[in-house]
């Protein structure tokens, strides 16, 4: 008991920089982490967005070809999110990765988080989704958690993480739109 006393005081003292940091992509073997996007075919094709890599670069897209969308149970590959994140356009902004990081650890508690069913809202204005995702590493298969959808259709995920995930999201949207 003395002992562990004795390295908890030393290590509490001494602090713990020389601990490295981990990028959550090294801690999860996850590329992509989140994803706004904006899709709408009433008056033409409009199909844009963004996603987070581990590295906390925002990859921007605008009308991609070959885009892989998520399958109807949630779950795209790794391959064809690698595929997507190389029909991006350009690196476009950056984000703090120890803020990406504690954001990241937020998203399973997301996922478990209520959904509202379905309300629809507009006509003609599209849809606008922010969305995390998660690598089930034994299958290879990312699985996309809601966040918030909103335009044609409204679907809100109800738990405090995802609002919160949401906001953060919104708000790196609107630096890039400032910015631009």
């Amino acid at each position: 008991m003395r002992r562990a006393l004795f390295i908890f005081i030393i290590l509490l003292l001494t602090g713990c920089d020389h601990v490295p940091s981990e990028n959550p992509r090294y801690a999860t073997g996850q590329k992509v982490l989140f994803q706004f996007e904006y899709a709408n075919h009433a008056w033409g094709i409009q199909h844009n967005g963004w996603l987070i890599d581990s590295s906390g670069q925002l990859h921007c897209y605008n009308l991609p070809d070959n885009w892989s969308y998520p399958d109807p149970s949630g779950t795209i590959s790794a391959e064809d999110m690698e595929r997507n994140l190389q029909n991006t356009d350009s690196a476009c902004y950056q984000v703090d990765t120890e803020e990406l990081k504690a954001k990241f650890t937020l998203l399973p508690l997301a996922a478990k988080g209520p959904v509202s069913d379905p309300v629809y809202e507009m006509a003609d204005a599209g849809s606008t989704v922010y969305v995390g995702y998660i690598l089930n590493q034994s299958t290879n298969q990312y699985k996309r958690i809601l966040l918030q959808q909103f335009g044609d259709v409204r679907i809100d995920n109800q738990s405090p993480q995802a609002q919160e995930l949401y906001e953060w999201l919104s708000s790196i949207d609107q630096q890039l739109t400032e910015k631009q």
